[in-house]
This record gives C-alpha cells, sequence and structure tokens, in this order.
C-alpha cells in the first residue's frame, strides 16, 4: 500500500460572502450518515450567527486578505487546529493532534509532515461558546498585519467556528463555520483557515474601481 501523500483536492474559488460553512462540513450536516463523494473543498454561503451578537460584514473591497470579497486559491487534504505563515511568506505550517505539518505556497503542497513524542496541539486554547464575543474577546488565534481584525474559534450549536472580528468593537466581519484555525501573512495578502477537513488559502478579490 503506497505511503505517498494525497495530491491537492479540487476547490470552490468562490466566496459566498461573510457568512460560511465549509463544504465537507456542509456535506456531514446535510445528510448524515450517508456516504456520498466528498464535494470540493471551499466555502459555501450559510445563514448569518445564530446568535445576537453584533455582526458589519466584509467590505466592498479590500487589499487585506478576508475584510473584502476573496478568492480561494489552494486547498489541502491535511487536518489543521492551528495555523502561522512563515515570515518569508513561503511556508504555512500547523498543527493538529499529534502532528505538524508545513505547506509550500501558494500551492499548498505538502512539504513536511512529523509526529513528535508530544502533541503539539495539547496547548492549544479552549474554545469557547460563541456568546462570550457578546461580553469580550475569546483567546485570539491570528491577528491581521494592520491589527484592524482578529481571528477567534468559538462553538456554535454543533459547529465550531472561526470568526473574524474587529477587535475594538468586537463586530462579526466573517462568519466560517466548520473552520476552526487561521492565520494571514505578514504583508496581508493571504488568509488561510483549517480544520479536520483541511486547509483553505485566500488572496483578495480585487475589482476593478467603478468609472
Amino acid at each position: 500500500m503506497s505511503t505517498r501523500p494525497l495530491g491537492p483536492p479540487p476547490f470552490i474559488p468562490d466566496d459566498p460572502g461573510p457568512w460560511a460553512v465549509t463544504s465537507h462540513t456542509n456535506h456531514i450536516a446535510g445528510r448524515p450518515g450517508r456516504r456520498r463523494p466528498l464535494p470540493p473543498s471551499g466555502l459555501m454561503l450559510s445563514p448569518p450567527p445564530s446568535l445576537d451578537l453584533p455582526t458589519v460584514g466584509i467590505q466592498d473591497r479590500s487589499d487585506l486578505a478576508g475584510a473584502g470579497p476573496i478568492r480561494v486559491i489552494a486547498a489541502a487534504r491535511e487536518a489543521a487546529h492551528w495555523l502561522s505563515f512563515d515570515p518569508e511568506g513561503d511556508v504555512l505550517r500547523g498543527i493538529s493532534p499529534y502532528v505538524k505539518r508545513a505547506w509550500s505556497l501558494p500551492d499548498l503542497s505538502l512539504a513536511l509532515e512529523e509526529r513528535p513524542g508530544d502533541d503539539p496541539a495539547a496547548d492549544l486554547p479552549a474554545i469557547e461558546h460563541a456568546i462570550a464575543l457578546a461580553e469580550s474577546l475569546p483567546p485570539v488565534i491570528a491577528e491581521a498585519p494592520d491589527g484592524s481584525l482578529v481571528a477567534v474559534t468559538v462553538r456554535e450549536n454543533r459547529y465550531t467556528v472561526v470568526a473574524v472580528v474587529r477587535p475594538d468593537d468586537r463586530k462579526i466581519v466573517r462568519w466560517i463555520r466548520g473552520a476552526r484555525a487561521a492565520a494571514w501573512s505578514a504583508d496581508g495578502k493571504l488568509f488561510a483557515v483549517g480544520g479536520d477537513w483541511g486547509v483553505l488559502l485566500s488572496a483578495p478579490l480585487v475589482t476593478p474601481d467603478a468609472s
């Protein structure tokens, strides 16, 4: 039996907007207990947060990945419960239970996979319920380079959620159900999210200025 890593999955490039669910999470939730071919990795349209939380949504356009419309540019199959970009911008690193990984950019090809004796995910912050956002900011898992946005992981019903919020007023910019990890590159041009299903890499979708 081959132990070679699987190739990258097909992915959905389009941004459904500020309220999304990862395609694999939607697949499982839609028909539990039934086997179907896995959908392409990506984000799908989902309702706004189900709790009474302040929302603002994405900007019409932004050069900061995630703040405005994005385009998914690559996907990987390997799980990630924590993500970070190397300062040089050519490697994305992640951890999941008992595994450390690194992916090369921008194609997210698996460059390194290690299984250390200690669990690198053991010290990740506990995931709070989303209602905590009404009172305070949960542990930040990622911060945009300009400090205008942060990402936190929360729980909502049966989902884990990556919430992208403005730290000054905790208004929600993005709500990504099924994700639990996130990171921005040092220049803010790339935004990655991950979960048990894998990793998605996105960049700003810059549209021409209206004439």
